[in-house]
């Protein structure tokens, strides 16, 4: 395509900014998402940077979504194939980096439109598995990467709610809220994670109806139109996730709550909960523990 490729090592930055902060906060007990932190910290900004070293008015990604400007606002809308769509992870973007941001793929329908049309024009592109997940951990096995990078925990606690001791594990972070894999049954009956106590190394335990919350606390909230909004909103707590009806209170320093109209079960501490309007991405924060 005679389009200049040149590679930028920022390793050590990604560790810094990115890998770091991922195992503070799953030692802290929260289940974090190292793509939206990345996308925030590193990707964006970093190509802001570069994009004014060179003096390039404008910067592409290959994200599929779409860009509207209304109101003298750009704003982020999901992508036609909501199978791609990758608007969860950008909701710390602010004007500054939208109004320079191109997403070419937004004309297309899907992946497979894009290789056609590409074929077409005689590029060929290698055949590779699209990536899933965390980049830094590509087995998926998050417990044993945190093993890897920490000093070596003693032996915890499972207990119930009531205080109970229920039997013993090798480490809280081999567990997540939601959790019924690896969880002992005990007397013939079956748990879930309900909580993390990560302080004192202990995994509390429950049953699934102890998972449903219809009120989630956040922090770090943000808006892509730099406004602090409050009131009913549509909001997910994952990509793939159900566009769930709330309304949002704000309790100051970037924190507030939703009022869900529907109990969730087990929303992560560590996760993000994204607002929408419709196909419209407004913002999002970071779901912390009560």
């Amino acid at each position: 395509m005679g389009i200049r490729h040149e590679c930028i090592k920022r390793q050590l930055e990604f560790r810094e900014k990115v890998i770091k902060p991922f195992i503070s906060e799953y030692l802290r007990g929260y289940t974090p998402n190292p793509c939206v932190r990345c996308d925030a910290v590193m990707k964006f900004r970093g190509l802001m940077a570069y994009a004014n070293e060179k003096e390039a008015e404008f910067i592409a990604t290959g994200h599929y979504l779409r860009l509207e400007k209304r109101h003298g606002q750009v704003q982020i809308k999901t992508s036609a194939d909501s199978r791609k769509d990758q608007s969860y992870y950008l909701y710390t973007l602010d004007q500054e980096y939208l109004s320079r941001l191109i997403f070419p793929l937004s004309a297309f329908q899907s992946k497979d439109a894009v290789r056609a049309f590409l074929e077409k024009e005689g590029i060929a592109l290698p055949k590779s598995e699209e990536s899933q997940g965390i980049c830094f951990i590509p087995d998926g096995n998050y417990a044993r990467f945190i093993k890897k990078e920490t000093p070596l925990m003693p032996e915890g606690r499972f207990r119930d709610r009531f205080g109970k001791i229920l039997g013993s594990h090798n480490g809280f972070y081999h567990y997540t809220v939601g959790q019924k894999r690896g969880v002992p049954a005990i007397s013939g009956k079956k748990y879930v994670v309900t909580a993390l106590r990560p302080e004192i190394n202990e995994v509390i335990l429950g049953e699934e109806s102890d998972l449903y919350q219809k009120k989630i606390f956040l922090k770090e909230l943000h808006f892509i139109d730099g406004s602090l909004y409050s009131g009913e909103i549509q909001f997910k707590v994952c990509r793939w996730g159900y566009l769930y009806q709330g309304t949002l209170h704000l309790s100051g320093d970037h924190r507030g709550y939703l009022e869900c109209e529907e109990a969730l079960r087990a929303p992560m501490p560590g996760q993000s909960a994204v607002f929408y309007d419709r196909d419209t991405l407004l913002g999002g924060g970071i779901i912390e523990y009560k």
